[in-house]
């Protein structure tokens, strides 16, 4: 995953409503976005709809979520793997997701786009990250 260090517009100002503002954003309190991102597909699937430049169907967000949690060692096909991943993610992560309006989540078309409360979420991705990225190089 690229760090945009450049970056300089947050989703609300990617991803405007239709009066110009931001409708529906409320404050997140620590303990929600906690909860949020204890869950690495959560975690992966908000990085998803971040990097992207529009909605994101749920079958791209079953595949990068797969691809990172691939494991060689596992005894799960790939193909039940992304079974059981699009199953959580539909049944349980996307729904907690749209119920904070971080995501919005149109279930008829299976795409996911951004929510007026992402933007809070960029910097705790970004953090995570580079924490993962340092893990991995101390060994």
């Amino acid at each position: 995953m690229t760090i945009h260090t450049d970056r300089t517009t947050s989703v609300s100002d990617r991803y405007p409503s239709a009066s110009g503002g931001v409708v529906g954003r409320r404050s997140l309190p620590r303990e929600t976005i906690n909860r949020v991102l204890e869950s690495d597909r959560r975690s992966e699937a908000l990085r998803c709809v971040l990097a992207a430049d529009g909605p994101v169907a749920v079958r791209t967000l079953v595949g990068r979520i797969a691809d990172s949690e691939d494991d060689a060692t596992l005894e799960t096909s790939i193909h039940q793997l992304r079974q059981r991943i699009h199953v959580s993610l539909c049944r349980t992560h996307l729904s907690l997701l749209e119920d904070h309006d971080i995501i919005t989540y149109d279930r008829i078309r299976s795409f996911v786009g951004p929510g007026p409360n992402l933007d809070a979420f960029e910097s705790e991705l970004e953090y995570q990250s580079l924490e993962r990225s340092i893990a991995g190089r101390l060994g």
